[in-house]
């Protein structure tokens, strides 16, 4: 089994653990800052408690890890037994601004009920900076780029699907030229009702198979334009359409985040970007696209594109981007987790990958961003680590910009999303009024 491999099947081998586990037993944080957000130096108090339903237990051992947000260890791990303290109280603090992570473990006296859970600590986090320096030629590149790719013909496709269009709204799939004898691929939804030129939404998915059209957007006023990833028609059917993912990264023998990760000019994702970017310039020379008007919504891989297009493009009026990827691929050099898909780690460390990832880090597009932006962060995100996304926050010069702390949440979105993604729809619908 490949590093690759070895790593996903873990990560799957801990969400099942952790899933079954919770069902038997809990473990509750309270920490004496509501917000969970301290200050560096700042000594923070967490109680830890462990139950099984409703009480307390009163048998087993509990451990107590502390990291640099799931990194380096901070402080020494703290052993405890159940039955003589629960719950038990912890001090922990960071000199420097960033995520503590407390990982606590409790297992019952004969091994079983494993369970763990994970609390997140923000210390001072709109002091925190990006892992390494950006490369002095990072502009440049992206700049040569979209010329490269705005020279080649956009070989439009443009196919009606019928079985999706009402009096509501018509739908298309489309697909567009871009670099490396590439296309890419995705879907148009546009209004029937009500008076053009629409407001439009651009939506890149998170990672995974892909996704098909956004019919609802455009029953609610809106030009809906999906962009998957993929170098090939995404299907309208889910079983079809995870067949087609399951067999190109078989192909590929890794999963595709990876490919070419040893090569700034190859890497799966500058073609992805370079040919979404100029889609986007199409999309907003429609006729029934108001260019004035056009919002960006992704969460994970699509919050990733949130900041890279919106680093890209400057057909944007307003951005938002939940719990982004692809960001701070240097933090490891911090002693830090980097974001999915965590190029060094995974792809194997070596100095070409180092080199190429630099060139793909969302943080260093989040720079270029001047429009109004909301980010998404969970405090206990295994996947894009908070650290990793503040990194990326911190970079971005927009006067209007904001971040949504979940201090319970991991890879996930939840009501402040829900509710920011309608303040979003309302802003590009009103232009901003």
């Amino acid at each position: 089994m490949s590093k690759l491999n070895r790593f996903i099947a873990s990560c799957a081998f801990i969400l099942l653990t952790a899933a079954s586990a919770l069902a038997q037993d809990a473990i509750k944080f309270e920490c004496d800052a509501e917000s969970q957000v301290y200050s560096v130096g700042d000594e923070a108090t967490v109680t830890i408690g462990v139950y099984e339903g409703d009480e307390l237990v009163t048998e087993g051992n509990l451990s107590v890890r502390f990291t640099n947000d799931g990194r380096a260890t901070v402080a020494e791990t703290q052993a405890f037994d159940l039955a003589m303290e629960n719950p038990v109280t912890v001090a922990a603090k960071l000199d420097f601004p960033g995520f503590l992570q407390i990982v606590a473990t409790a297992v019952g006296v004969d091994d079983s009920k494993k369970v763990t859970r994970t609390a997140g600590l923000a210390f001072d986090p709109e002091k925190i900076e990006v892992g390494r320096p950006m490369p002095e030629d990072f502009d440049e590149f992206w700049n040569k780029g979209q010329e490269e790719v705005r020279a080649l013909p956009i070989d439009l496709e443009k196919t009606k699907i019928d079985s999706l269009c009402n009096d509501k709204h018509d739908v298309y799939a489309v697909s567009f030229a871009t670099v490396n004898e590439r296309k890419v691929h995705g879907f148009l939804a546009i209004p029937k009702q009500g008076e053009a030129p629409y407001p439009a939404i651009v939506n890149v998915p998170g990672a995974g198979p892909g996704v098909g059209p956004e019919t609802w957007l455009a029953d609610e006023g809106f030009v809906a334009f999906t962009m998957n990833v993929f170098p090939y028609p995404v299907s309208l059917d889910p079983k079809e359409r995870q067949q087609a993912y399951d067999d190109y990264n078989k192909k590929l023998g890794h999963t595709y985040c990876y490919q070419d990760s040893n090569d700034r000019d190859k890497y799966f994702f500058r073609a992805v970007y370079l040919g979404i970017d100029r889609a986007i310039d199409w999309l907003a020379e429609e006729p029934y696209v108001d260019p004035e008007r056009i919002g960006f919504w992704g969460s994970s891989q699509g919050g990733a594109s949130a900041l890279i297009l919106g680093g890209l493009n400057k057909h944007f009026c307003a951005i938002l981007s939940a719990v982004p990827a692809l960001c701070d691929h240097g933090g490891y050099e911090k002693d830090r987790s980097p974001g999915w898909p965590r190029l060094v780690d995974v792809a194997g460390g070596s100095d070409e990958v180092k080199y190429a990832s630099q060139y793909i880090d969302a943080a260093y597009f989040a720079r270029r961003i001047n429009v109004p932006i909301t980010v998404t962060v969970g405090f206990i995100d295994g996947v894009c680590s908070p650290s990793s996304v503040y990194a990326a926050y911190n970079s971005i010069p927009s006067e209007q910009k904001r971040i949504l702390h979940e201090p319970l949440l991991g890879h996930q979105n939840k009501e402040k999303f829900s509710n920011a993604y309608v303040e979003l729809r309302n802003f590009v619908k009103n232009r901003g009024k």
